[in-house]
């Protein structure tokens, strides 16, 4: 049996870690005004948008799920399999975006390079520096592997 705990409990620990996330309260400033004015102010009116964000995702999903049963409602009718087929689609490409966000997260995002003069065999050349992020992004210029 999975333990519950209240939505107030929930949104002072949201709460309390966003005031300690300078970034992450930049993020929330940038997305949601109304909920990171009242992280920062007011701790019972940040707990009621909290619900109320909730509130509607869970109103979104009732009501997608009353259009997929509306659309199993008749497998034969050409509309509703064409429906059903773009919100297939339409899963695949969040799905896609998740999996992209979770495991490339720097694609969505500046990242800074360091590159280094360096000399190799008399030829001065810019060394990129990898920090073994998840990605490398070469040119067709030598690479230098230095092992520590």
């Amino acid at each position: 049996m999975a333990l519950y705990r209240p939505i107030e409990q929930d949104a002072e620990m949201m709460r309390l870690q966003i005031l300690g996330d300078p970034q992450l309260m930049r993020q929330l400033q940038d997305t949601l005004p109304e909920i990171a004015a009242a992280a920062q102010s007011n701790p019972t009116r940040f707990a009621e948008l909290l619900r109320q964000q909730r509130d509607r995702a869970q109103q979104a999903e009732l009501g997608r799920q009353r259009e997929i049963s509306a659309l199993n409602a008749d497998p034969f009718d050409v509309e509703a399999q064409r429906r059903i087929e773009e919100a297939i689609r339409q899963q695949a490409v969040m799905e896609n975006m998740e999996h992209a966000l979770e495991y490339s997260p720097e694609a969505f995002g500046r990242v800074t390079m360091l590159y280094v003069p360096v000399e190799v065999n008399s030829h001065p050349v810019k060394a990129f520096v990898d920090s073994g992020a998840q990605q490398t992004i070469s040119t067709s210029c030598p690479t230098l592997v230095v092992s520590a």
